[in-house]
C-alpha cells in the first residue's frame, strides 16, 4: 500500500519528533524514556497496575496515604523508535484508512531517521515480522489475518514505541500495553479510524463485512447503533487507561478528515512537534 510521499516530505520538513532539548548531549540519546527508568532523576508518579514491577513501588506514598504508586525515573536511553503497524486486514477496509495508515507511519519513521533515532519497523498481525528496511516493507504491505498480541516479538528496551492501528481488537488495550509497552520508554496508540467505525448510521437490514472475520447479516437500526456506540466508548475507555502515564496515550485521527489533520493531533498529542528556525 502506497504512502503519500508528497504530503510525508512536505510534513517531515516541518516537524520533528518530540524530544527533551534540556537533556541532549554528546554521547547521549536524543530522546528521553518517559516511563520506568533506572536514572537517579525522579520525574513523576503513577498508579500501580496489575504486572508492574514491585520494586519501583514508592512505599513513602504508601505509608502516607495507603495508595499503590509507582515511582518513575527519568531514562536517557539508546536513540531507538519502533513503529509498530497494524498489519490486519481491518486497517484495509477503506483504501482511504489504509493510505492514513501507511503515511502516518512513513512519517514517523522519516522523522526518526532525521533525528538519528534508528527506525525500526514492526508489521503486526498473527506472526509479527520486523522489517530489514521499513520503506519496501510498508510499500509492499498486504493486509491478512488478526492481530495476535501475544505473538513473539523482540522489542528493544527502552525504546519508543508507536503503535499505528484502529485499536479495534477483541482484548482491548490491557493486553497489548501489557505485551507492546513491556520495557518500553513510552508507548502511544496512533488510532486511525473511518466514520463508519467511530459513529455508524441506521441503515435497515444489512449485510455487514468484517475485514477479518467475514460477513454478518443484521438489523442495522438506531438501536443496534446506539449499543455499538457505547461499547466503542467503553473500549476506548479501557486503551486510554491502559496506556495512562506511559506516553501521549491514545491519538485518534479520522479518515475523512486527512493526513494534514492526522499530524495535526500528532503536534497536539505532543507525539511531534513543529521545528523552529
Amino acid at each position: 500500500m502506497d504512502w503519500d510521499e508528497a504530503a510525508v516530505r512536505a510534513a517531515a520538513a516541518r516537524l520533528r519528533l518530540c524530544a527533551d532539548p534540556r537533556r541532549r548531549r554528546q554521547g547521549a540519546g536524543a530522546l528521553l524514556g518517559r516511563g520506568p527508568g533506572s536514572s537517579l532523576e525522579f520525574h513523576d508518579h503513577r498508579d500501580y497496575l496489575p504486572g508492574d514491577d514491585v520494586r519501583h513501588l514508592d512505599w513513602s506514598v504508601f505509608a502516607r496515604s495507603g495508595q499503590l504508586v509507582i515511582r518513575r525515573h527519568r531514562q536517557e536511553v539508546h536513540p531507538r523508535v519502533e513503529v509498530l503497524f497494524d498489519g490486519s486486514a481491518s486497517m484495509a477496509l477503506t483504501d482511504a484508512k489504509a493510505r492514513l495508515a501507511a503515511s502516518l507511519a512513513a512519517l514517523l519513521l522519516t522523522l526518526a531517521e532525521l533525528g538519528g533515532a534508528r527506525p525500526r519497523l514492526w508489521l503486526l498481525g498473527g506472526r509479527h515480522r520486523p522489517a530489514p528496511a521499513w520503506r519496501p516493507a510498508l510499500r509492499d504491505w498486504k493486509p491478512a489475518g488478526i492481530v495476535d498480541p501475544a505473538a513473539p516479538l523482540d522489542l528493544s528496551g527502552g525504546g519508543e514505541r508507536i503503535l499505528i492501528s484502529d485499536g479495534l481488537w477483541p482484548d482491548g488495550g490491557v493486553a497489548a500495553a501489557r505485551r507492546f509497552g513491556n520495557g518500553a520508554g513510552r508507548l502511544c496508540l496512533v488510532q486511525v479510524l473511518t466514520g463508519d467505525e467511530t459513529d455508524p448510521r441506521p441503515s435497515g437490514a444489512s449485510r455487514l463485512e468484517d475485514g477479518e472475520l467475514g460477513h454478518l447479516d443484521q438489523q442495522v437500526d438506531e438501536a443496534a447503533c446506539s449499543a455499538y456506540r457505547a461499547r466503542l466508548a467503553r473500549h476506548q475507555d479501557g486503551w486510554r487507561a491502559a496506556l495512562s502515564g506511559r506516553g501521549a496515550g491514545v491519538v485518534s485521527c479520522a479518515v475523512e478528515r486527512g493526513f494534514d489533520a492526522a499530524t495535526r493531533r500528532l503536534v497536539e498529542a505532543g507525539v511531534v512537534e513543529v521545528r523552529h528556525g
